[in-house]
């Protein structure tokens, strides 16, 4: 009878860290994205004012004269250069490859998610199975264990709230 108790409440008890993963997947994903998405916008719009900044020099070329055009050639040379040296050094850091690491965190978060809550919803069958079967069904009657619940969709107490990556974008 011991025995039984205690397989019981160990299998409860597993159901419990198995929700405590979740709660921690999902705290990391709440706290992660925003910054990962931060760090893309940034880089995007620095991109953004740069290739707007070449554009505006561009088309201002075709109308100077003279020493206008030697102007607008030297900010020209300038930016491209301030551009150049950004990049060689912070090679990586190029929005395209932010947005990429973006999306790869987002799956990845997903995916421990779904993992975690595989492995709660397996902690609820294996508890479930304890509380329903002989002999351990009389135990589990006994001291009032009732079967649990499996996780489908997060209930509304344990849902963080997922960023809206159009806002942070």
């Amino acid at each position: 009878m011991i025995w039984i108790y205690n397989r019981i409440v160990k299998h409860k008890n597993h159901i419990q860290f198995s929700k405590q993963n979740i709660d921690v997947q999902l705290k990391k994903r709440f706290e992660a994205l925003p910054n990962i998405a931060a760090t893309a916008k940034k880089f995007m719009a620095h991109e953004s004012s740069v290739h707007t900044k070449i554009a505006q020099l561009r088309s201002g070329y075709s109308a100077a004269k003279g020493s206008e055009k030697v102007a607008l050639e030297s900010d020209l040379s300038k930016l491209l250069g301030n551009l150049s040296i950004s990049f060689e050094n912070y090679p990586e850091l190029k929005s395209n490859e932010s947005i990429i690491h973006l999306q790869r965190s987002i799956n990845e978060f997903a995916e421990q998610i779904s993992a975690s809550q595989r492995a709660y919803n397996n902690s609820v069958l294996t508890y479930n199975d304890a509380v329903s079967t002989f002999p351990s069904n009389i135990i589990a009657s006994l001291f009032g264990f009732k079967e649990e619940v499996y996780l489908n969709i997060i209930t509304k107490e344990e849902q963080r709230e997922n960023p809206d990556m159009n806002s942070l974008l």
